[in-house]
């Protein structure tokens, strides 16, 4: 009876998604289940419906307004993208701590890309740190200073008027 019951207990827990949330390069929450990541469609009174990121694909996640898991409804239709997941999580650390701290940025991308521990296939998908960094437009005080390509442009916009 006890074996019966871990093993449905283990079932369940396979096909119920650990679900966690990072923000898109425009400051909008992703949810991200089982190596998919899913954007906000819509929400309502009790419920927030999230889609999948990938045009076309049929698979949705249900979750309450404080973000439990209520349901999964349809397949995806392409692979996982656990390599573009751990890419963006090391971009998003690499902005945050260029956003917050003095230190310089390439010290900083070198640091978090060291600690990340990310895939062979991950790595090769990793923009470099030249691909990462764009100037700032002429008008600004700071137009000598780069700025991650991970920041949005509203992000650009109050570094300019902040």
């Amino acid at each position: 009876m006890a074996e019966a019951f871990v093993t449905l207990t283990s079932e369940i827990q396979a096909k119920s998604p650990s679900i966690s949330f990072i923000n898109s390069n425009k400051g909008k929450p992703l949810l991200v289940a089982n190596d998919y990541t899913f954007k906000l469609n819509k929400t309502t009174t009790s419920t927030k419906y999230w889609i999948c990121t990938i045009n076309g694909c049929a698979a949705k996640v249900h979750t309450d307004l404080n973000n439990g898991l209520m349901k999964t409804v349809g397949n995806h239709s392409h692979l996982p993208e656990k390599e573009k997941f751990e890419v963006r999580e090391v971009r998003e650390k690499i902005k945050q701590r260029a956003i917050n701290e003095t230190t310089p940025i390439p010290r900083i991308y070198d640091e978090e890309c060291a600690k990340a521990m990310l895939s062979n296939t991950a790595i090769a998908i990793l923009p470099s740190e030249r691909e990462m960094i764009i100037p700032l437009p002429n008008n600004s005080s700071k137009s000598d200073i780069g700025i991650w390509l991970a920041l949005s442009w509203s992000d650009i916009r109050q570094t300019n008027l902040g």
